[in-house]
């Protein structure tokens, strides 16, 4: 049996994609992995360069560009594995990451997802183990309780940046980036998919909140390394667009899962948190207005000349 399946979605990125692809087969020697690519309908170039550089790859061609979540969808309705990897095409392992996160799967019966440490090509770390949103501690950060706090324990109870990301940790959620998930935690999920309701940006969210509700934990493995690109370069219009997608995006999550009366109490301790804080400055005045505008269930504001 196949103990990896990965799933890479491909949009308009051959050159990263192939670079995903040969990280996976460059430094995977633990368990056995079979690599599929789902192109979403990319004008690029012609995907089948895919299967001509990398015989060994599947290759799943989307009729149209259905998003990044419904494109992993597509891949697990080919996937044989055991387990099943979600990685995207940004990003590349640097040692046996497969294999770390796969071990850390199979020796918990508990455990429903694990991730590994994500880097910037330049080495920095990038915060990715979160708390679901969250009144209580927004109101922790709000009343600065976390300065009572050891840097130990307000990084366990706060997570984000204030956690080092350097030793394993069982977060609320992690980031889509490298999501190594068990095949039979996909299974109890309704329709045996992934929630794919959004297009891309906070359906990573989702997926942990879908799977911690079914009982399963997730697990952070710092030894896993992976070198994450991140789309630094994006342009400030389209960092703007994809802000609002993301804000769009968790308030459904939220309404939906939290209730109109608890994500309104979110949203005003969100908003007084940005504007209180002692640094951010014209950003957080930015983001305390969109929180404002959510609360007040208004269209979220879009202009170039953001200092976000």
């Amino acid at each position: 049996m196949i103990q990896v399946s990965v799933i890479i979605v491909n949009y308009n990125t051959f050159q990263l994609t192939s670079e995903a692809i040969a990280s996976v087969q460059q430094h995977t020697r633990g368990v056995s992995y079979e690599i599929i690519v789902v192109d979403n309908a990319s004008t690029e170039c012609d995907p089948g360069r895919f299967v001509e550089q990398f015989p060994a790859v599947r290759l799943v061609r989307s009729p149209e560009n259905a998003g990044f979540a419904k494109g992993n969808n597509l891949g697990l309705a080919h996937a044989t594995g055991d387990t099943v990897l979600l990685f995207n095409s940004d990003a590349a392992v640097r040692n046996d990451a497969l294999t770390l996160t796969y071990q850390a799967l199979v020796n918990d019966p508990k455990l429903g997802i694990a991730t590994g440490q994500l880097r910037y090509p330049d080495g920095r770390l990038q915060y990715q183990c979160g708390r679901f949103p969250s009144l209580r501690l927004q109101l922790v950060e709000l009343l600065r309780l976390q300065k009572a706090m050891s840097a130990e324990k307000r990084g366990e109870v706060l997570l984000g940046t204030f956690f080092g990301h350097e030793t394993p940790f069982r977060p609320d959620w992690v980031w889509g980036t490298y999501f190594h998930v068990k095949r039979r935690v996909l299974a109890e999920l309704p329709g045996g998919k992934l929630p794919d309701d959004f297009f891309m940006y906070a359906e990573d969210l989702q997926w942990c909140y879908a799977v911690r509700k079914l009982g399963y934990e997730i697990e952070y493995v710092p030894a896993a390394h992976i070198l994450h690109h991140f789309a630094q370069s994006t342009k400030q219009e389209k960092k703007l667009n994809q802000l609002n997608m993301i804000l769009r995006n968790e308030d459904s999550f939220l309404r939906r899962e939290y209730g109109s009366w608890s994500t309104g109490s979110y949203y005003l301790a969100k908003m007084l948190n940005l504007l209180l804080s002692g640094g951010g400055g014209a950003a957080n005045r930015y983001l305390a207005g969109q929180y404002r505008r959510l609360l007040l269930r208004q269209e979220l504001r879009t202009t170039t000349n953001s200092p976000v």
